[in-house]
C-alpha cells in the first residue's frame, strides 16, 4: 500500500515539475525573442519596477535596412533625477541599464504604453519603399520613436545611412506605418509631408534626440551632437 502511495506521489511531483519546467521554458522563450521592438520591450521591462513597465519615453534602434540589432529603451522612472532609466537590449538580452542623464527631465505625460506599437518591420519596409522610389541607397538605419508632445504625431524617425553617411530621415506614422515626411541630412527640410508642419516635426525630433540620448552612451552622444564626452 505504501509502495503504491509512494509511486503515485512521485508521479504527481514529477508531473508538476514537468509542467512547471514547460511553463518556465515558454516564459523564457517569450522574453528572448527575435529582436523586434516588441520582444525587446518584454526583455527590457525586467530591468525596471512593475509600476513603470508600461511607461516608455523613448526607443532607439540601430541595425540593417530590414532588422534592428540593438535597442535602447528609456522608461519613465521617477526614482532617478532625470526621471528616465535607459535599458540596452542586444541579442534579446539586457546588456546595460543606467539612469539617462542627458540634461533633460522626462515627463510622465509623454510616456507611452509599448502595446501601442506595432513591430518596427512595417516602418522599416515603408522607409525602404520610399528610398527605392527616390533612388536613395543605404546599408544601415537608426530608428527613433518618441512622443515629443501631446499634439504632435506619433512617428518613427528612420535615418538612412550609407557606409556611415546620412542619406536623410524618413518619418513613418507609428500607428498605421504610412510615410509622413522625408528630410534631407543637410537642410532638415521636408520634401514630402502631411497636413501638419513637417519642418517643425523634423526640428522637434532633432531637439528631442539631442536632449534624450546624451546620457546613454558615448556612441549615441557622438552621433547626435558631434561630441564625445560621456565615456572619456
Amino acid at each position: 500500500m505504501k509502495s503504491k502511495y509512494f509511486r503515485s506521489s512521485t508521479l504527481a511531483v514529477l508531473g508538476a515539475l514537468l509542467i512547471s519546467g514547460t511553463a518556465w521554458a515558454e516564459d523564457f522563450t517569450g522574453t528572448t525573442g527575435s529582436g523586434t521592438v516588441n520582444s525587446a520591450f518584454q526583455v527590457a521591462r525586467q530591468a525596471v519596477s512593475p509600476e513603470v513597465q508600461n511607461k516608455v519615453v523613448s526607443v532607439y534602434g540601430i541595425g540593417t535596412p530590414s532588422a534592428i540589432q540593438k535597442w535602447y529603451i528609456i522608461f519613465y522612472d521617477p526614482s532617478v533625477p532625470s526621471h528616465g532609466r535607459a535599458v540596452l537590449v542586444e541579442n534579446s538580452q539586457i546588456t546595460k541599464t543606467y539612469p539617462a542623464n542627458g540634461g533633460t527631465t522626462y515627463s510622465v505625460a509623454l510616456a507611452f504604453d509599448p502595446s501601442r506599437i506595432s513591430s518596427e518591420g512595417p516602418a522599416l519596409s515603408a522607409a525602404q519603399g520610399y528610398a527605392t522610389k527616390h533612388h536613395l541607397t543605404y546599408d544601415s538605419v537608426k530608428a527613433l520613436l518618441r512622443q515629443t508632445s501631446a499634439n504632435r504625431p506619433f512617428r518613427w524617425r528612420i535615418e538612412l545611412l550609407d557606409t556611415g553617411n546620412s542619406k536623410g530621415y524618413v518619418y513613418v506614422n507609428a500607428l498605421d506605418d504610412t510615410v509622413a515626411a522625408y528630410s534631407s541630412p543637410s537642410t532638415g527640410k521636408s520634401s514630402a509631408g502631411s497636413s501638419d508642419s513637417s519642418d517643425k516635426t523634423a526640428a522637434g525630433f532633432a531637439h528631442d534626440v539631442k536632449s534624450t540620448f546624451l546620457g546613454i552612451g558615448g556612441d549615441l552622444q557622438e552621433f547626435f551632437t558631434g561630441e564625445r564626452t560621456v565615456d572619456k
